[in-house]
């Protein structure tokens, strides 16, 4: 679910920056919006737990010598969870700081936080974006050193298909058109599918109910390294 929260919101947040003629000024540095989410350490411990991540040496030893042990879990996150695993996560190039994910009992999700200019071409060009998005996105940027995002609407995955359909996408200080998220959630949800199997997933399910994340799905194990900064010795 991490994992997947945070290509959604790369791609969203990426692809809009590509095609949205946005004025510099307009950017800003603003705190996020505060969705209530509390991040902490033993939260991201609870997240690692119930993903069955190693915790241990001798765990992380154990999938080095039976991987397939690891792959396959069932699992869910809350909201505390979700949002403390992407702050310890050491997944490199990761361009957002700040994350909060909230996941609304009607199946919605939102999220808000911060995006590190410095890190975002770096993240461009390891999801294979093109060289045109690049240069629109490093173009609208390059004089700013964060900017906020918030993002909102429903996602989920059956088979390895992902449907995200948005309700709201804000970058810096504008709200996007409603007629532009609409008609680019193909392509975002296209994107994200690619990227997930490309690396190695395979998702059964991953739903959002009652406020939680609900995932069953198969893993690589090289899908541990973004976490091994939270081995206890």
């Amino acid at each position: 679910m991490v994992v997947f929260l945070a290509l959604a919101i790369f791609f969203v947040a990426g692809y809009f920056l590509g095609n949205v003629p946005i004025a510099s000024k307009l950017l800003g540095t603003n705190k996020p919006r505060d969705l209530g989410v509390t991040i902490s350490i033993p939260a991201a411990y609870q997240g690692l737990n119930d993903l069955k991540k190693p915790l241990t040496p001798q765990a992380v030893q154990s999938i080095l010598e039976n991987p397939n042990a690891y792959q396959t879990v069932k699992a869910t996150l809350t909201q505390e969870e979700a949002s403390s695993l992407l702050a310890v996560g050491d997944i490199p190039d990761f361009p957002f700081r700040m994350t909060q994910v909230k996941f609304e009992s009607n199946g919605k999700v939102k999220a808000s936080g911060m995006l590190d200019i410095q890190k975002l071409q770096a993240a461009l060009t390891d999801v294979g974006a093109t060289s045109d998005i690049l240069n629109r996105v490093m173009s609208v940027v390059k004089n700013a050193k964060y900017m906020t995002f918030y993002m909102e609407g429903t996602c989920n995955i059956i088979n390895n298909n992902v449907s995200v359909n948005l309700d709201q996408v804000q970058l810096g200080k504008i709200n996007l058109p409603a007629d532009l998220i609409k008609n680019n959630s193909g392509s975002i949800s296209d994107g994200i599918a690619r990227t997930l199997t490309s690396n190695g997933y395979n998702i059964r399910t991953m739903t959002i109910s009652d406020g939680k994340v609900y995932l069953d799905m198969d893993r690589p194990a090289k899908s541990v390294t973004p976490w091994l900064n939270m081995i206890q010795y």
